[in-house]
């Protein structure tokens, strides 16, 4: 028996690699080898599926990052690891998809909130940079995110099957190097030393 959690990983990267507009629901149903008929039982039609698939991944990316802030040593190293997550996250939507979910206005309430959590874990990660004297001042932190917001919505990194985490890795150390102060920089070489 397919399980709501697979019906919901094949629509979301279904939508989000091709666009919703060219998704077909027989394309999904196909995927998961169901009929047409078991998907229409899980769901109302297409923008329904559209919503649930969202509904059901963006919140898995808020809680791995709290995952990561609560596991790290200090809030650069979390910041860090959250941000090549993030990355990695937004990088398989694709501009199309990007286009064609602003016509569901359901989305843009719920992304809205979820952006705003995402803010809130992030400047509570800069301002603990901040105040541990990992960045040099409060102006860099939020350069920083205004960078990283930026980096999620670049058309150079949409539509990747999974933006190499590696690379991720080393453009985030890049970036935030040059806005630490000494012991910032020190963890960022360790991590480097470790992960990179």
């Amino acid at each position: 028996m397919i399980k709501r959690e697979q019906i919901l990983e094949a629509a979301f990267k279904a939508f989000t690699s091709t666009g919703i507009k060219d998704v077909k629901m027989e394309d999904i149903a196909a995927s998961l080898k169901i009929s047409k008929k078991t998907l229409y039982d899980f769901c109302k039609g297409k923008r329904d599926l559209v919503i649930q698939s969202l509904e059901y991944k963006l919140p898995q990316l808020l809680e791995k990052d709290a995952k990561i802030i609560k596991c790290m040593p200090n809030p650069l190293t979390a910041l860090v690891f959250c941000a090549v997550e993030n990355i990695r996250f937004w990088s398989v939507f694709t501009d199309k998809f990007m286009e064609e979910a602003k016509a569901l206005p359901e989305l843009g309430e719920y992304g809205k909130s979820v952006r705003k959590e995402m803010e809130l874990h992030n400047n509570r990660l800069l301002d603990g940079c901040v105040a541990e004297g990992y960045l040099k001042e409060e102006d860099s932190s939020r350069l920083i995110s205004v960078f990283m917001t930026n980096l999620m919505k670049a058309d150079q990194l949409r539509g990747q099957e999974v933006f190499p985490s590696d690379l991720c890795f080393n453009m985030v150390l890049t970036i935030m190097g040059g806005l630490c102060t000494q012991k910032g920089r020190k963890v960022l070489d360790e991590l480097k030393e470790n992960y990179g």
